[in-house]
Order: structure tokens, then C-alpha cells, then sequence
């Protein structure tokens, strides 16, 4: 790349460059006054060998993706004019410190996502190869672009080549020398989880269908991840609607909370001490044993199941100990199998694994959950972890009952 100022040269007898504003490893950005408008816009300087950035921008057409105007080449170097985007990074806001709300980051996704349908819908598709913060811009109105197309590839199908994706965000099939629609969708997940920062176990922990998403968009297996943008962004569609129905509850809640005490009203739940933490558990798993369930409908034992969930969540803030995090978290996973939910069930396990990697227990209980849905080969690949962290005393005890009968079946030819 050449160190050449510039700062004053006219491109095409039309731009006039003002100053360069960036730089990257394939080459340098600058803002240029148009003299025939007076408008201002975005010069890009690549090296001419490098023009396919310009070849594919000029195909697409996206609300979130920079505009390319007019084209050049001259002294072994092209220029793309581009729309001028005034903003920041959210690289750069994150660098500057600024923390994102849940919401902030599931509408960052959305936006994201219906960029990277547009470009996976083209004909023939085109994957992007490099999303990470640094490559969305937002604008002082609130509007997120998709920048720098550089790495992005064009084909109907995956294709060989060298990985110019960034460590930590791309896909670990890009390593590879290939990338289809599902590495856009590993690199998605990286990136709502780094915007998480400081907040990302919080936000997991309060929302465990957010945790699933991340898990299930990073999974090292491409055929684990969802299969499409489009998936991954009706799942955020979803947990932003939940967790806004859950602001308003929130908000007529307190608001019905002030206006009792103004009234004097004494509201003796909230000065309770909490109970015992055993007796707490039991006055919620005893409606598993009452006779309007065994006997009930479907939907009596679903409303069951439901009510259950709601409880024990509560219970996870009432009690922080770990040894009462523990047992809510299995009664969760457990709650999710029997309302025949295993996605749901495979989250609080997961959840156990991620944030108390010490608990032994959690290895073998969630290892005979997967041989119950079939899973053996899965199974199997956490036996193998187990034996590994165990072998280097980075475990709790495990019952022995629980390790002899996973043992067993995952050695069983039947599961």
C-alpha cells in the first residue's frame, strides 16, 4: 500500500480529496468534495488488482449498504466514489466504552440480518466474509450500514480461497478455504456477543433463549448452526417482541407498586424473608404431583409445565448461591424435557456448562438427556470432555450412579 498524501488531488477531473479517514489492510478511505455538486462523498483507493469491490457494489442495491456512484483507475490504483456515511463504527463506540442495551443489540442483528438476506438472495448469492463491529457503521440518525465489501465472495455455491476474514469472528470453515451462507451466520453470532461485553451474562442469564441463539449461531459445525440469515433473524424478531412485552409488564408493575405504597398500602410479599430453599422448591414441584395434572389435558399439563418454568426462574434471582443455582437450573432442564421441549431443555444445561464449568453433575445429567433424544454421537463428544477435564482435576464430584449409567449408554448400541 502507498503512504502518498493525497489531500488536494482531483480524481477523474471531478473529486477533490479533503483528507484521508481510514485505512484498512486493502487500502485507504477518504472524503472528497464533488466540485460539479458540491456534495460530498467517500473515495475508496484500492489497488487496481483489487477492483472486484467495485464489480460486486456495483450490482448491489440495500438500504444498509453504501452507495457507489462513480468509478476510476489511474496510476495502478482504482477509486470507488461511494456514499459518504457520517458516523461511527460500533467498534469504535465500544472502544469509546459505550454498553449497548439487550434491545440496542437484538435491532443491531435484525438490521444486520435483512443486509445479509439481501446478499445471500442475490443470483449468484454473495457471502460477506468479514462481519465484526468494526465493519457496521452507525449513523447520527440511528441508521446501521454494512461497510467494506472487500472480503465478500460471489458464487452459487461455496468457494475455495484463501480466508480474509478476521480471527475471532470468522468461521472456522473460512480457515479452510471455504465460506457459504452459514459462516455469515457463525460471524452474526460472534458479533452480538462481543457488543454484549460486560453485560453478556446478564443478558443471557435474564434471557435464555438469547443464550441459545449466540450458542446455536457459533456452533463449530456448520450443519449446527441455523441454516440461513433468515432463521437466525426471526428467532431475534422473537426475543425482541418478548422483551418488550416483558419492559411493559415490568413497567405496570412498579408503576402499580408506587401507587399502593403511596396509598399506604403495606405489601407484605415484598418484605418477606425468603423461605427456606428446599421448602421453596417443594411448593413448586408439588404441582407435578397434584391430581388436576395427572389427570388433565394436555393443555392443563402445558399451562403445568409453564407455571413451573416462571417459578424456578424467579427462584434463579431469589437465590444467587451456587449450590441453589445449581438445583433450579436442573429442575429448568428437566422441566423443558418433560414438556417436550428439548431445545428449550438443551439451553439451561448448556447454560450450567457455560457459567459453573466445575459442576461435574451437570456433565452426566445433561449427557443421559442427549442419549434420550438420540443423540449419541453428541453424548459421546461431551464424555470425551468430561474424561478430559476430569483427568486434569478440573471437576466437582459426580454421583456414581450418574457416571455408570451415561457409561453405559453411551456404550449401548441402544440409547
Amino acid at each position: 500500500m502507498r503512504i502518498i498524501d493525497l489531500t488536494g488531488t482531483i480524481i477523474k477531473e471531478r473529486y477533490c480529496i479533503i483528507e484521508q479517514i481510514g485505512q484498512g489492510g486493502q487500502g485507504r478511505l477518504f472524503l472528497a468534495r464533488d466540485m460539479e455538486l458540491g456534495t460530498l462523498w467517500a473515495v475508496k483507493e484500492l489497488p487496481v488488482e483489487m477492483k472486484k469491490e467495485a464489480k460486486l457494489m456495483k450490482m448491489l442495491s440495500h438500504p444498509s449498504l453504501p452507495k457507489m456512484t462513480d468509478y476510476t483507475e489511474q496510476e495502478g490504483f482504482c477509486y470507488l466514489v461511494m456514499e459518504y456515511i457520517k458516523g461511527k463504527t460500533l467498534g469504535d463506540y465500544l472502544k469509546e466504552g459505550r454498553i449497548f442495551s439487550f434491545e440496542e443489540i437484538l435491532k443491531i442483528g435484525i438490521e444486520t440480518s435483512s443486509a445479509l438476506e439481501y446478499l445471500h438472495s442475490r443470483k449468484p448469492a454473495v457471502y460477506y466474509g468479514d462481519l465484526k463491529p468494526d465493519n457496521l457503521m452507525l449513523t447520527d440518525s440511528g441508521h446501521l450500514y454494512l461497510i467494506d465489501m472487500g472480503s465478500a465472495v460471489c458464487g452459487y455455491v461455496e468457494r475455495q480461497r484463501l480466508c480474509t476474514g478476521t480471527v475471532g469472528y470468522a468461521a472456522p470453515e473460512q480457515f479452510e478455504g471455504r465460506i457459504t451462507a452459514v459462516s455469515d451466520v457463525y460471524a452474526l453470532g460472534k458479533t452480538l456477543s462481543v457488543l454484549c461485553d460486560r453485560n453478556r451474562i446478564r443478558y443471557m442469564l435474564n434471557r435464555p433463549g438469547f443464550g441459545h441463539f449466540l450458542l446455536k449461531c457459533c456452533r463449530k459445525e456448520e450443519k449446527l448452526r441455523y441454516q440461513n440469515v433468515s432463521a437466525a433473524k426471526k428467532k431475534m424478531e422473537k426475543l425482541l417482541k418478548n422483551s418488550r412485552n416483558s419492559i411493559l409488564f415490568l413497567r405496570l408493575f412498579f408503576f402499580f407498586i408506587v401507587l399502593f405504597m403511596g396509598m399506604g398500602i403495606y405489601l407484605a410479599d415484598s418484605l418477606s424473608e425468603k423461605l427456606p430453599m428446599e421448602e421453596a422448591l417443594s411448593s413448586v414441584t408439588e404441582k407435578y404431583y397434584e391430581k388436576e395434572f395427572f389427570s388433565g389435558s394436555n393443555e392443563i399439563k402445558k399451562q403445568t409445565y409453564e407455571s413451573v418454568e416462571q417459578e424456578l426462574q424467579q427462584l434463579l434471582r431469589k437465590y444467587p448461591e451456587t449450590v441453589f443455582q445449581r438445583k433450579i437450573l436442573l429442575l429448568l432442564a428437566l422441566n423443558g424435557e418433560l414438556k417436550g421441549d428439548p431445545e428449550h431443555a438443551a439451553v439451561y444445561y448448556e447454560q450450567i456448562l457455560l457459567y459453573d464449568g466445575e459442576f461435574g453433575e451437570a456433565y452426566g445429567r445433561y449427557g443421559l438427556f442427549l442419549c434420550r433424544q438420540g443423540l449419541k454421537e453428541q453424548s459421546k463428544r461431551l464424555w470425551e470432555q468430561y474424561c478430559k477435564l476430569e483427568a486434569e482435576n478440573k471437576l466437582e464430584h459426580m454421583e456414581r450412579k450418574t457416571l455408570m449409567i451415561w457409561e453405559k449408554k453411551i456404550g449401548d448400541g441402544n440409547t
